[in-house]
């Protein structure tokens, strides 16, 4: 079996839009906790479409640090 990192990095890609080299913030990591169990809950049929839409609102895919270039 692959590290679990391995697996994870193409979805933290995503969620960066493709920055691997800016670092996610603590809040950053904390929405994209919630949105991986929103898709795993939901897969799951424990919540509705309309409830996984309301977590992913609750969401701030902006939460990475951005260094400005000087």
């Amino acid at each position: 079996m692959k590290k679990w990192i391995d697996q994870l990095l193409p979805i933290i890609e995503e969620y960066k839009d493709g920055n691997l080299e800016e670092p996610l913030d603590g809040d950053g990591v904390d929405d994209l906790c919630r949105i991986i169990k929103a898709k795993i809950n939901l897969h799951e049929g424990n919540l509705t479409n309309s409830e996984y839409e309301q977590i992913l609102d609750g969401c701030d895919e902006s939460n990475y640090v951005v260094e400005e270039s000087k």
